[in-house]
């Protein structure tokens, strides 16, 4: 049905049908899908997101969401992006507008965003430092991995990052196929790292550079991988890493170099003898075509 929404409100939908006066208010789980006709720049969106521009991706999203977020708990086509927007929220702190969401992400039912929208309120939690509040939305989550996230966190802004690293290290030792944990997580060591040299002379800012670029790396495409090359950068990763393809490129060229000269010098070798057993066997013909010549003038 082609239909212009209206509101919803207490699980109820209200809309007008093409042609109609009238409103129609119906239950919302009566519906079983809604297609929106909108028009956004989703090339740019997508490039937006997975480089971690939060500001752009808010830019696209905010004025589309303004009237459609209502209708996220229906399942839609415009809710992979209302899920770029609230994590866009989340990666810029913004957590006014993460709270403003985050019962609209619930209320989808879907396992993963539940679980994606608990863990940003706990981070709200955290930075206010009401570690209990965090512990009780922890005590919510389903998923281990996604808890351990969360404690690793608190550990971080109680000041151990010790100890926060080794948790992460369980959601990588334990939760390896957990897609949607173990990328926050090795993002959040790189962050740990950086903790660390302040207070450990044996770790250096080399290691919170090394573990970004690997989650931009393995992860390249999604938006946490944008969030580390972010971070990667801010730490100097760019030149450095142009040095060392400069420099691989370098010795790539020299070997290639050597090779070149090497096959050459051994093309010349061949060539050579090939030339020297041609000669050896003119000079054979010739001689025996004159000892022939000189037996029949006897």
């Amino acid at each position: 049905l082609k239909v212009f929404l209206q509101r919803m409100e207490e699980g109820k939908l209200t809309f007008q049908m093409l042609k109609k006066q009238n409103n129609m208010t119906v239950p919302a789980d009566k519906i079983s899908s809604i297609q929106f006709v909108s028009k956004y720049d989703e090339a740019g969106l997508k490039t937006a997101y997975s480089a971690a521009d939060y500001d752009a991706v808010l830019s696209i999203l905010e004025p589309l969401m303004a009237d459609i977020a209502q209708y996220m708990p229906i399942p839609n086509n415009m809710r992979e992006p209302f899920v770029m927007m609230f994590e866009a929220y989340r990666g810029e702190e913004d957590f006014a507008n993460v709270k403003k969401h985050a019962d609209l992400m619930i209320a989808t039912g879907d396992e993963k965003l539940v679980a994606q929208t608990k863990v940003a309120l706990a981070l709200a939690a955290i930075q206010k430092d009401d570690f209990a509040a965090a512990a009780q939305i922890s005590g919510e989550l389903e998923n281990d991995a996604a808890k351990l996230y969360v404690k690793a966190v608190v550990e971080r802004a109680r000041g151990n990052p010790k100890a926060a690293i080794q948790t992460v290290n369980t959601i990588i030792f334990d939760h390896a196929n957990d897609q949607e944990w173990l990328p926050r997580g090795e993002l959040l060591n790189a962050h740990l790292y950086l903790d660390l040299t302040s207070t450990n002379s044996s770790i250096s800012t080399n290691s919170a550079m090394f573990t970004a670029r690997q989650v931009k790396n393995i992860y390249a495409g999604g938006n946490i991988a944008g969030e580390a090359r972010v971070f990667w950068e801010s730490l100097g990763g760019e030149p450095i890493e142009a040095e060392e393809i400069a420099r691989r490129a370098e010795l790539r060229a020299k070997a290639k170099e050597s090779k070149d000269k090497t096959d050459a010098e051994q093309r010349a070798a061949r060539e050579k003898r090939v030339a020297e057993r041609r000669a050896e066997a003119v000079a054979k013909r010739e001689a025996e075509a004159k000892s022939v010549e000189s037996g029949a003038a006897e």
